[in-house]
Formats: structure tokens, sequence, C-alpha cells
């Protein structure tokens, strides 16, 4: 494995994960929303192109009985690129993706202190300008066991989760190792290590609070009508990989008990655009360089919180 391929590994395994891994996976209770909309602005540099991001979840109502519970998640992305330097002129100007997925996560509480889960999460991701086609369906799914520690302290516990997933990250769908370490310290700092959430996170009191995170923000879309490079050999491009992981800071402002505002701040600290042939082989890839990235969203907790 290569230097770039290590780099990127490590740097997945302390990201939130949008795109492909779709739902709030390992994420404590309290700090689960059940709706947001997050909006990314093009940001004007000297990159080669501007990026901007609208994101959507809705969480429904669990579902439980005896032992068992099923939450069920709804989501939609917007991505679009703005080429300033269009390498490739068969695009447009400005592509357009939609990535609308679902994740369904069934726990089975064995006891109080320990849980199997199973995370099945399928979606549909393309430029929808062609018609959809099977090729634009993926699904991803993770299967772990829950661990929960508690202390004499009331306010503390932890939970480690650990398992298996599969994952596509990258532009590569593969079998992946899933640890997770998340805690509640006093009810002021809550906090979440592995993959696919990292972050911190500090409650001032009932309105104000502050998270240092890790973001992931990743897709892979195949291109229906496969684009030919006037390079050697004629190459066809197939799909196209995004995947940029960022590290920063978001303030949240709680209006109500469960209307709440938020802003983040973040730098990338990895960047990669590149378009593949069918065989996985990049065939051209853009000239990325580290960028800062401002987003501003609304959420919307459980209001029996």
């Amino acid at each position: 494995m290569n230097s770039k391929k290590i780099v990127i590994v490590v740097l997945l395994f302390i990201g939130k994960a949008y795109g492909q891994v779709t739902g709030d996976v390992f994420v404590l209770d309290k700090d689960r929303d059940m709706f947001y909309l997050h909006y990314t602005p093009e940001i004007q540099d000297n990159s080669l192109y501007d990026y901007q991001r609208i994101s959507a979840k809705l969480g429904l109502p669990p579902i439980t009985f005896n032992r068992i519970a099923l939450y069920n998640t709804v989501g939609t992305d917007y991505h679009s690129i703005s080429y300033k330097d269009n390498k490739l002129p068969l695009l447009r100007e400005k592509e357009k993706y939609y990535n609308v997925n679902y994740s369904l996560l069934a726990q089975y509480r064995i006891s109080r202190n320990w849980s199997l889960n199973a995370l099945f999460m399928p979606h549909v991701i393309g430029n929808f300008n062609e018609k959809v086609t099977s090729s634009d369906l993926n699904i991803n799914g993770i299967l772990f066991a829950e661990k929960r520690f508690t202390s004499k302290n009331a306010k503390n516990y932890y939970i480690l989760s650990f398992g298996v997933g599969y994952l596509t990250l990258s532009g590569k769908t593969m079998v992946n190792p899933i640890v997770n370490f998340m805690g509640s310290i006093n009810n002021k700092i809550t906090f979440a290590v592995g993959l696919p959430n990292t972050y911190i996170k500090y409650n001032f009191n009932k309105r104000h609070a502050i998270k240092l995170l890790g973001d992931l923000n990743d897709f892979t879309v195949d291109i229906n009508k496969p684009l030919v490079q006037n390079q050697p050999n004629s190459a066809a491009i197939d799909r196209s990989v995004f995947t940029t992981v960022t590290v920063g800071a978001e303030y949240n402002y709680w209006v109500s008990k469960s209307i709440g505002l938020m802003i983040r701040a973040t730098h990338s600290v990895y960047e990669k655009y590149d378009f593949e042939d069918i065989n996985e082989k990049v065939i051209y890839g853009y000239d990325t360089q580290l960028r800062g990235y401002f987003s501003a969203g609304i959420k919307i907790k459980p209001f029996n919180n």
C-alpha cells in the first residue's frame, strides 16, 4: 500500500461520514437530531473548481417491541461542482449530483448493557440527467455489537461499539473493521472516537454548545454515458470519485428546547477528485488543493428529549 493510500485510510477512520455512508451511525442519543438541514456555499478561491452542498436528514420515531427497536432515517444530499478550468470538455460547466438515501437500524438488546445491531443503508446517487440505472443504486451495511459501561457517577457512561461494515469509501466498496468509543461526562461533555464518527462536544448550558469534529464528505458517481477522454488509447471515463476530509469546529445555539441553529468552519486536510475507468484506474485527477469550508443550518431534536 503506497503512502497516499495509507494517509486516506487513516483519515477515513477519524471522520464523520457523509455521502455513501448514510445515517448518523455512532452518535449518542442526546446528540442525535430528529431533523437537520445544512448548507455549504461555494467559497471563491484559487481552486480549479468550486463546490457547494445541501444536506437534509429526517429520523423517524423508533418502533419498539420487546427487546427489538427499529430506527428509520431518510435523507438527501445535493452536490454542485462548478469548473473554472474544465479539463474534460464533455462535462457541463456545473455538474449537479443527488444522493437519496435511507437507513434502517435494527437493535436487539441482549441485556441492560449489551446489544446486537444491524444497519442497512441503500442509496441512489447520480446526476439524474439521464435515466436512473441499477448502477446508481448502492447498498452499504454494518453489523456491530455495543457494550455499555457505567460508573459510580450516574451522569457518566461510555459505549464501545465494534463489528464489520460493508462500506463505500473513496470509491472503494469493501469490508472494513468498525470500532467506535462514545461517552458522556457530567452532562457537559460528549464524545465519539472511531469510524465513522469522531467528535467532542462541550455544552456550556442548555442554549450554547461547541463541537470539535472530523468531517468526511465522500461520494462516487457512475457516469451513465461514459465520457471518452482524448488521451492515449482513448480511455473511457466510467465514474467520478470525490473525497474531502476536513477538521474544524461547530457552534450550536438552541432557540428553544428542540430547535437549534448551527454554524461550522472546517479546513480540509485531504482532497481528491478523480475520474476513473470501469477498472477503477484513474484517467484524470484534478490537482486539488486544501481549502476552507463554511456551513450553516437548522436542526430539530426529538421533542421528548
